[in-house]
């Protein structure tokens, strides 16, 4: 359903919304004259009349990484060698490099 026909919808609950409160009928009373769902009628109620949740925003500041820079990193194998590797060295390589091991 397009935007413009959400709109209509919400448009013609709130008057019927209105219409319930202003005829002080109970909503199962003013369903079954206005041939509705009662439960459709409740739950236009509800989202009509409830107030809307505002998600909060707080506040973040973004600090630099305190983490020490990795020069090289090392592998070592059970069978006693190690291999040591820039640290720039692109994953991508070194996820080929160990499916060969």
């Amino acid at each position: 359903m397009d935007n413009k026909a959400n709109k209509e919808r919400e448009q013609l609950w709130q008057e019927r919304v209105a219409q319930l409160k202003a005829s002080g009928m109970s909503q199962r009373a003013y369903a079954m004259e206005c041939g509705l769902s009662e439960h459709q009628v409740s739950y236009w109620v509800r989202r009509i009349t409830s107030p809307q949740a505002v998600p909060a925003l707080l506040p973040v500041q973004v600090a630099p990484s305190v983490l020490p820079a990795v020069a090289s990193i090392s592998l070592r194998s059970e069978c006693g060698w190690t291999l040591t590797l820039p640290s720039d060295v692109p994953a991508s390589w070194l996820a080929e490099l160990l499916a060969a091991l």
